[in-house]
């Protein structure tokens, strides 16, 4: 067995155009499919983000509940352009939604790509970098679905890029490109401040990086990218800092934590099913490997110290959210900013166990290589087709209780992404059917997603109201727009539909003698079903007259965020 060398052999720099030709082939060839998957009669609606998402695109404005209003303006500018055309393709916006994802993606894998050559100086690792981006479901799915981690993860890795640039030299133009890209990345999702301890940890320990200390780069960059900040903070000093309030409250710091130990474990739980069990650890050994002797691995005209800063973009979000999951539930595509870095490290650390030929690391590298290749096209391809798994989602769902009405819908993880046309196509119905009576009701519903969802699918896009946050739950953007609950005047009185759970709350009972939906009926019940399997069950009411929300229930609002 051959002995393994400290030093890594790089062949030539002499096909680096022929790899960034490969890589945008490549994101152009899976963006060109991702699209005739959503035109050629795709099964899965809009999920509860994008169409809310949409409604804020209705409404722009300079923050929203949640989060800032990049992902709005976006949404906002497919419409513009893209609405006549998805309407007479699908039959409604949906391409208009998701089509700036695609782009996006496209963008950001191109980030990946040059991020890899800038760190590493080597286009074919590059290229694998970008390959690896294309097995991985958490990125699969951005690449299709418009949510706010997909405008994140075009500026999170691009600032990274002009980042490295303005590290290796004195110039000050890469510090204000990162500067504007952070501040977009704000306005898509909180998460973008953690670029500052990334770059700030890279600049701190590696002494290459030390001189960007006495240089005014950094500091431009931090001031312009906190700007970003500045129209959501003026919005939310007018709407009692409910952004700050949501944020806390995801956080588990809004109110007294308590302590899971299984928190972690459903961290990583949860990560190992979002990258994939096998990518995951491959990741999680790269990010070890490299970190205890990162000299060996990097170029000569490209430092360890660049190779560092690209650990640290891996590490920082996984460790920070690692940090919180004993107290708070970590939902798995938080963290996704560990993963683009991540790509990069993978396929480096998986290129030096190749070149060991002949040797026990060759055979694990080979292995890895294969089975995570497999096991990751194959997880991609199911989450486009989870119909087939029907069968195998019965079975396990074979125990649960007789009350549920739903279990399959457990373990389909595409099952929120379905049905949704079919319930706007039965409230529509049910609004023409009232208006045929000479009625002129509204909608509400317990729930801000469903209210979101309907509003799309419903024919005509009707205003949607949601009594979430009097129910026990936590607030949403629509408690800030008019709304039953605030300006009860412009709604007592008038007849509408109610699509939910039957609850005492709003229908009287037990201790709630007010009822808020009074004369209701049952007007239809929606079922969707896949391959004979019921995935959701809705109930649409008609309620002859909404009577305004008592104050016992009134007291609610604000408890949860």
């Amino acid at each position: 067995m051959p002995a393994s060398t400290d030093v890594t052999t790089f062949p030539p720099r002499n096909r680096g155009g022929l790899c960034g030709l490969a890589a945008l082939g490549l994101l152009v060839a899976a963006g060109l499919l991702h699209l005739w998957y959503l035109i050629d009669h795709c099964p899965l609606d809009l999920s509860g983000d994008e169409a809310h998402y949409w409604e804020w695109s209705r409404r722009l404005d300079w923050s929203y509940y949640s989060k800032g209003p990049l992902v709005a303006y976006i949404i906002a500018l497919g419409r513009c352009l893209l609405a006549g055309w998805s309407e007479r393709v699908v039959g409604n916006e949906a391409l208009a939604v998701r089509v700036p994802a695609i782009l996006l993606s496209i963008g950001t894998g191109l980030g990946v790509y040059t991020l890899a050559l800038r760190t590493l100086g080597r286009p074919r690792l590059a290229l694998g970098a970008v390959a690896l981006t294309c097995t991985i479901p958490v990125l699969a799915a951005g690449a299709m679905l418009l949510t706010i981690d997909a405008p994140l993860a075009f500026c999170y890795v691009w600032a990274l890029i002009a980042c490295v640039r303005g590290l290796r030299g004195p110039t000050t133009a890469p510090w204000l490109v990162a500067g504007v890209l952070i501040a977009l990345g704000f306005l898509a999702k909180f998460t973008m401040l953690l670029i500052f301890p990334v770059v700030a940890l890279a600049i701190l320990t590696e002494p290459d990086f030390r001189a960007t200390l006495r240089r005014a780069g950094p500091y431009l960059a931090t001031l312009i990218g906190l700007c970003g900040l500045v129209p959501i903070v003026m919005w939310n000093s007018q709407h009692n800092w409910v952004s700050l309030r949501h944020v806390a409250g995801q956080a588990g710091v809004a109110h007294r934590a308590t302590f899971s130990f299984a928190g972690p474990l459903e961290f990583f739980a949860g990560q190992a099913a979002v990258v994939g069990p096998i990518w995951f650890g491959a990741m999680i050994c790269a990010v070890v490997a490299l970190w205890r002797r990162a000299e060996p691995w990097a170029r000569e005209q490209h430092s360890a110290a660049e190779l560092r800063l690209l650990l640290y973009a891996t590490v920082v979000p996984w460790a920070v959210f690692l940090a919180f999951s004993p107290i708070t539930k970590v939902q798995p595509n938080w963290p996704v900013l560990s993963v683009l870095p991540g790509c990069i490290a993978l396929a480096l650390w998986l290129s030096r166990l190749l070149r060991e030929r002949g040797s026990e690391a060759h055979r694990w590298g080979r292995a890895l290589v294969t089975t995570g290749s497999f096991v990751g096209v194959a997880t991609v391809l199911l989450l486009h087709f989870t119909s087939v798994l029907m069968p195998v989602f019965a079975w396990l769902a074979r125990s649960a209780p007789p009350w549920s009405e739903t279990p399959v819908a457990k373990y389909d993880p595409t099952a929120r992404l379905r049905g949704w046309s079919q319930l706007g196509a039965a409230v529509g119905r049910q609004l023409a059917a009232q208006r045929a009576a000479g009625r002129d009701p509204f909608i509400v519903t317990d729930d801000y997603q469903v209210a979101s969802e309907i509003a799309f699918y419903c024919p005509g896009e009707p205003n949607v109201y949601c009594l979430q946050s009097v129910l026990g739950d936590r607030e949403s953007q629509y408690d800030l727009w008019p709304n039953p609950i605030r300006d009860a005047r412009r709604f007592i009185g008038r007849p509408c539909l109610y699509v939910g759970v039957r609850k005492p709350e709003l229908f009287g009972g037990g201790a709630f003698q007010h009822a808020v939906l009074r004369g209701t009926r049952l007007a239809e019940t929606v079922e969707h079903r896949v391959r004979g399997q019921l995935l959701h069950a809705w109930s649409v009411y008609a309620c002859d007259e909404f009577a305004g929300v008592p104050p016992e229930l009134l007291r609610r609002l604000g408890r949860k965020y």
